[in-house]
């Protein structure tokens, strides 16, 4: 057996894994740890409690884009739950990965300075969920990277922790719990605009709360809650 052939049947058995609509929603899982919108919120502070834990689960990784890509891509409850299991671990291993780094990144920036930027960046992809034409011709990982090199700074040493490891790997089960949920529900009876529309109201708050804006601390879940409520048919035809 030559290294061609098992190179040649490691890529086909990956392939066979990630089919072609498991790929599509692992991208969309996994955009908030590749951009550094998670990597920002876990150093910022904006993961501490489980309220921070299940709003930013339900909004930055399980929104209106992962839920639209898992019920246009699957016509059965089965299918759904099947490239849910597979995109799960995908995004649990990328979220322990970002958490190891972000320790690193948090010494050689200004927190502070980088809350701020988390901000910005959630009132962008906010904007984008709401439609708002002038988020349209804003891009997050510009914001991101602008904010990082204003945030730079000289570290006397670097050292490594695991104080985020656990805000990290909660996220992402409860993410992937809540899209596994979400896969026992026909998706026939959800307006999807109606959630696309509560998380980037969502996000919104958050953004707001992060520029020192004080909100109440279960109102980004009341507000997401209400907009799954009023997405279920035939509720929403009432509106």
């Amino acid at each position: 057996m030559t290294l061609d052939s098992l190179t040649h049947g490691a890529q086909r058995h990956v392939q066979d894994y990630l089919d072609s609509d498991t790929r599509k929603l692992v991208t969309i899982l996994c955009l908030p740890l590749i951009d550094g919108v998670f990597a920002t919120l876990l150093v910022s502070g904006a993961i501490q409690t489980f309220s921070d834990v299940v709003t930013v689960s339900l909004t930055i990784f399980t929104g209106a884009g992962a839920l639209a890509i898992l019920y246009s891509s699957t016509e059965t409850s089965q299918e759904a739950r099947k490239i849910v299991l597979k995109s799960a671990p995908l995004l649990i291993i990328g979220a322990v990965a970002v958490s190891m780094v972000a320790p690193v990144y948090e010494q050689l920036v200004y927190v502070g300075r980088m809350e701020t930027v988390a901000g910005l960046a959630l009132l962008v992809i906010a904007g984008k969920m709401l439609q708002i034409d002038l988020a349209d011709h804003l891009s997050v990982p510009a914001v991101i990277i602008t904010g990082l090199v204003l945030s730079i700074k000289s570290p006397e040493a670097i050292y490594f922790t695991y104080s985020y490891l656990y805000p990290a790997i909660t996220t992402a089960l409860t993410a992937s719990l809540a899209l596994l949920l979400a896969s026992y529900i026909s998706r026939e009876r959800f307006n999807l605009d109606y959630i696309r529309r509560g998380a980037g109201i969502v996000l919104l708050v958050i953004a707001l709360s992060m520029f020192g804006v004080k909100t109440p601390s279960n109102l980004a879940l009341f507000i997401f809650g209400a907009s799954i409520a009023f997405s279920m048919e035939p509720f929403g035809e009432r509106f």
